[in-house]
């Protein structure tokens, strides 16, 4: 197929770029700057997302089969609402311009990114959630934005018969060791990029109008998974927090941090998609990251050093 892609510069469209060309696919990325596209090493059409008419102009005259939506402004650890108006946007606005760009490009395949806290910040219990589950109910205060702007994407890309992906929590073996709570351990849903990358690609194929759960097998408090990944890369234990404190410190982080408990199924993914988590916990991607900085090690160990110049030995002009 011929791919659209918007957020191939972020963590999970790094790690789907690689992916879609294995599949067979071409893409076509959307960046706002031409270097990024080109340092990703792929054709681009430099337009920004949030730009109707400027998205619009970009793509006028191409020829798509399939629009991929991961766009999203998460540089960095949302911890106030306010980080995450950019976010809202492009899931409501940037939703509908992309949408618009896939009719106008011939695109009849849509797979937009979502995500798990949309069943609400909450603690479930042992109830095991299911696409079928209540997704976007707002309960009332600023965590409403965030909850409406997740419906809309979801509902948007289902009316044009597109696919929504509702990811769980992405990790990586390696990178910063976030602060966890020190008083709360609601279980919450992971899935390693590299698995959320395959489902995406999978996806491709879905039933149109489907939605599916991307999870892994096991959940996990987010003190148990990072306090892991510090010990196996031999790092300080992450910073402990009382709940009160990330509350006041981080009020829309703290949903998720200190009052979500929620396990999720991935069944549907499974029989409809033929996906299953490469990485059935973080434990296996925990461990395979530590390998693979082994081996990045050893290589580094293995590569002869260059001889330097008679003349720069001996401080020579």
């Amino acid at each position: 197929m011929r791919v659209l892609l918007a957020g191939a510069s972020g963590d999970l469209g790094r790690h789907l770029l690689p992916l879609l060309a294995y599949a067979g696919h071409t893409v076509t990325a959307i960046t706002r700057r031409a270097s990024t596209a080109s340092a990703l090493g792929v054709q681009s059409v430099v337009a920004d997302v949030l730009d109707r008419p400027s998205l619009l102009a970009a793509v006028d005259g191409l020829e798509f089969d399939a629009v991929i939506h991961e766009a999203t402004d998460l540089r960095r650890e949302p911890r106030r609402y306010a980080h995450m108006r950019a976010t809202n946007r492009l899931r409501t606005e940037g939703t509908s311009a992309l949408l618009a760009a896939a009719r106008a490009t011939g695109a009849t395949r849509f797979v937009t990114a979502s995500i798990v806290y949309g069943y609400g910040f909450d603690d479930f219990g042992d109830r095991l959630l299911d696409e079928d589950a209540a997704f976007g109910e707002q309960p009332g205060g600023p965590v409403d934005a965030v909850l409406r702007s997740l419906l809309s994407n979801e509902q948007q890309a289902r009316a044009f018969g597109g696919v929504a992906l509702r990811y769980g929590l992405l990790y990586r073996g390696r990178g910063a060791i976030p602060t966890v709570p020190s008083d709360w351990r609601g279980e919450l849903p992971f899935v390693h990029v590299d698995d959320a990358a395959a489902a995406t690609v999978a996806a491709l194929a879905a039933t149109p109008g489907s939605v599916y759960n991307v999870v892994d097998d096991t959940p996990a408090s987010w003190r148990e998974v990072h306090e892991a990944r510090a010990r196996a890369f031999e790092l300080p234990d992450p910073a402990r927090v009382p709940s009160w404190l990330i509350r006041r410190a981080a009020p829309f982080g703290a949903h998720l941090l200190t009052e979500t408990s929620m396990r999720v199924s991935n069944a549907r993914a499974r029989a409809d998609l033929g996906w299953a988590p490469a990485y059935p916990s973080y434990i296996e991607g925990i461990a395979d990251a530590v390998a693979d900085a082994a081996r990045a090690r050893a290589v580094v160990a293995s590569t002869p050093v260059p001889a330097r110049a008679s003349g720069a030995a001996h401080g020579s002009a």
